[in-house]
């Protein structure tokens, strides 16, 4: 109750009957909670998985898309994080808390380069690169030193598509635990736990969210492994925003129609330019003339995803000029938005100090377009790629 004072009035907060019949869910946009006596905050703070305290912990939109994902994914339980690179760390620490070997693919994101060379390395953690469509290497490489094995569903940005199932079975035969990165497939296409991924993560910022308008990522496992992800996220920050996860939840639940047409749309895309002269090479596991056609559709469900990456014959220029043709394909740092955009993947440069960056793929030469097929009239995209692909000197 607000005391009489002008002073006090203005800051009581109205109680208001919450409705349980809402269609919507609302927005819990606070940052703790309050209670009746000390021993109720006591034993919430004890056992926060009963109730919220404080959002750095716990918040109920956070929760609402956690367990979303984690029925999706087909997972026990499931931890939303800032962002997809915090998902990233938190998966690596909660599997190999100290330290060890992180066996990375050759080609893999460079946010999860990043990672382990910027943070992890400096503390006693030893990346290792391995060929992860070639199985012997895998197996090569799997020794019995302490270690944890972080593959793609489908790689950034060409697209392999690695036996995932094959490899998880020889991690674990030597008590290796798994990470997939199931962001460029998303449970529409992939459930790695399916196949024994001990923890899957997501930028949820890409295709879950689907709109560009939210940084947030998910960790999905085991009740007993999210558990001990939740205590790092909590004592790292590694805290979701609660307006960015109710987002989040939103565009989620267009996740699989999205999924479905701009999948669709990425086939056609890749089928239509494929033969183009100045392609040299289209990548999309869905081409049959792509390397790792047979184990996508073996390992895939509803499609192939919505990635497709060219490889132009004028290298890095003729990148440059394919982007100033077109006409509404828009260039953007990231993927997964309602509208097709294209990204340029760069080989690695020197950091600030002089020292060489680590490169996210040896494939990489800076004459690849990395294009994120949207939901768009995909003949009129098509039509704009065909443009701008004939403007190229």
């Amino acid at each position: 109750m607000a005391g009489a004072n002008i002073f006090s009035k203005v800051l009581a907060v109205g109680e208001t009957a919450t409705p349980t019949n809402a269609v919507g869910p609302p927005i819990y946009q606070t940052s703790v909670y309050a209670f009746d006596d000390v021993e109720a905050m006591d034993d919430l703070l004890h056992h926060p998985r009963t109730g919220f305290t404080y959002s750095r912990g716990r918040n109920p939109n956070a929760d609402a898309l956690a367990t979303f994902i984690a029925e999706l994914e087909g997972t026990e339980a499931a931890l939303v994080t800032s962002s997809g690179t915090a998902a990233l760390l938190t998966a690596i620490l909660t599997l190999r808390p100290a330290g060890g070997r992180i066996l990375l693919p050759l080609e893999v994101y460079g946010g999860t380069v990043n990672i382990v060379h910027k943070l992890l390395e400096p503390l006693g953690y030893t990346p290792v690169r391995v060929d992860v469509r070639d199985a012997a290497a895998v197996e090569a490489a799997l020794t019995d030193e302490p270690a944890v094995l972080a593959l793609e569903t489908i790689s950034n940005p060409l697209g392999w598509v690695p036996e995932l199932d094959r490899l998880i079975a020889l991690a674990h035969a030597r008590n290796i635990p798994v990470l997939v990165d199931n962001t460029f497939a998303t449970p529409y296409h992939a459930e790695p736990a399916r196949w024994g991924a001990d923890l899957v993560v997501h930028s949820v910022t890409k295709f879950i969210a689907g709109h560009s308008d939210v940084i947030l990522g998910v960790v999905a496992g085991s009740a007993e492994r999210v558990r001990a992800a939740a205590e790092i996220v909590d004592g790292g920050g590694f805290t979701p925003d609660p307006f960015a996860a109710w987002l989040a939840l939103r565009g989620a639940r267009t996740l699989a129609l999205r999924m479905e047409r701009a999948s669709q749309n990425a086939l056609t895309l890749a089928r239509a330019l494929e033969p183009m002269p100045a392609i040299v090479r289209t990548y999309y596991p869905g081409l049959a003339g792509h390397p790792d056609h047979v184990h996508a559709e073996r390992l895939l469900q509803r499609g192939y995803g919505a990635i497709v990456t060219l490889s132009l014959a004028g290298g890095p220029k003729a990148v440059r000029e394919l982007v100033a043709g077109l006409r509404w394909v828009r260039l953007v740092p990231s993927l997964g938005d309602l509208t097709t955009t294209v990204a340029h993947p760069t080989p690695p440069t020197k950091s600030p100090d002089g020292r060489p960056r680590p490169a996210s793929s040896p494939f990489i030469d800076g004459g690849q377009l990395r294009i994120s097929v949207g939901i768009d009239a995909v003949d009129e995209v098509v039509e704009d790629f065909r443009g701008a692909l004939a403007s190229i000197s």
